[in-house]
C-alpha cells in the first residue's frame, strides 16, 4: 500500500513473546504492548508513539492490526491505554468483541 509521496507503508511486527506490536519510522519506533490475563482475551497495556513521529496515524494502526489479531483469532479485547480505549468505543464493529 502506497503512503505518502509514493512511499511504501512502514511494517507492523507482532512479537507474542514479549506481547509487542511495533513498526519503525524514520528510524523511529512506535509500539503497542498488551497482556495475556486468560485465555482468549487480549488487555491492551500501552500505545506509544514519540513525538518525532506522531500525527501520522501510527498508533491507530497499532491499535487496528493488535484488535483485528485479537478479533481473528476470536478473542476477547480490552485496553487500559487511553488511546486505544478511545478508539475502540468509536468503532461499533469492534463492540462484540469488547470485553
Amino acid at each position: 500500500m502506497a503512503g505518502r509521496a509514493g512511499m511504501s507503508e512502514p511494517a507492523i511486527t507482532h512479537d507474542a513473546e514479549k506481547r509487542r506490536y511495533s513498526l519503525v519510522v524514520d528510524g523511529v519506533e512506535a509500539y503497542l504492548t498488551y497482556e495475556r490475563p486468560a485465555a482468549g482475551r487480549m488487555h491492551i497495556t500501552h500505545t506509544i508513539v514519540p513525538d518525532s513521529v506522531g500525527r501520522r496515524g501510527l498508533g491507530r494502526k497499532l491499535v487496528k492490526r493488535a484488535v483485528g489479531d485479537a478479533i481473528a483469532a476470536g478473542d476477547k479485547v480490552s485496553s487500559e491505554c487511553w488511546f486505544a480505549s478511545a478508539l475502540m468505543d468509536k468503532n461499533a464493529e469492534w463492540a462484540p468483541h469488547l470485553a
